[in-house]
């Protein structure tokens, strides 16, 4: 999320997605979509992502995973963490993969949550509601109420990608954050990136921030270069 600093919702462990099983039928569906020719970016979310993974992992604690297909749609899982960042303990997931097939090893909607012993819920809402449209709903439960949440939505044009992202908004206490992002191809190893952040609410000086950041990639054959400000 860049320079947003929000709840603190690292508790959010949902069960490892597993690609769905492809029978006959689905192959065919799979083998008559042609691919679009584009020159999308992609998001700033992913750019950032790709920065942060040059930096070297620390060793956390492991975790155990345990997936059961019930059917080419449906699973379930079982998780045990034993790490000191995130909370350890034992977690059960479900996950359900929607018909609605889009690209090798990609349907929707998506269906996903875990819970603790205690109660606690994670679950997510993953879906595409048009070939450029994507949306996502996190939430997260704890005690019977809703601790956090995040909707966030990505448009993907030939060229560009806008994506706007909504965080623990308050409509009573006038409070949350909103967060737009731009990416823009420019040339075939050229792209270029706008964010713009806003956290609001009573708690916050003068009742609100805004930050702004900006990103660029630049690729060649055998080089690529991300910068984000």
């Amino acid at each position: 999320m860049g320079n947003v600093q929000a709840k603190d919702t690292s508790t959010v462990m949902s069960p490892n997605l597993v690609e769905p099983k492809i029978d006959d039928q689905d192959k065919e569906i799979i083998n008559n979509i042609k691919p679009i020719a584009t020159r999308n970016p992609g998001t700033v979310e992913d750019l950032n992502k790709q920065c942060k993974e040059i930096f070297p992992s620390n060793f956390e604690g492991c975790r155990l995973i345990f997936n059961k297909g019930l059917s080419n749609h449906f699973q379930v899982s079982h998780t045990v963490n034993m790490s000191n960042a995130t909370p350890a303990g034992y977690r059960f997931g479900v996950t359900y993969v929607g018909t609605n097939i889009v690209g090798p090893g990609e349907a929707y909607p998506i269906l996903l949550g875990d819970i603790d012993p205690s109660g606690n819920l994670n679950a997510n809402i993953i879906h595409q509601f048009h070939p450029r449209l994507k949306s996502k709903l996190v939430a997260q439960f704890q005690n019977n109420k809703c601790a956090a949440f995040q909707l966030a939505s990505d448009y993907k044009a030939e060229t560009y990608t806008t994506s706007c992202t909504l965080v623990n908004i308050d409509i009573v206490n006038k409070s949350g954050i909103a967060v737009g992002h731009f990416l823009k191809n420019l040339t075939p190893k050229l792209d270029l990136g706008c964010e713009v952040a806003c956290q609001y609410g009573p708690q916050i000086p003068q009742g609100s921030v805004t930050a702004y950041s900006a990103s660029i990639r630049y690729k060649r054959s055998n080089i690529m270069f991300h910068n984000n400000e």
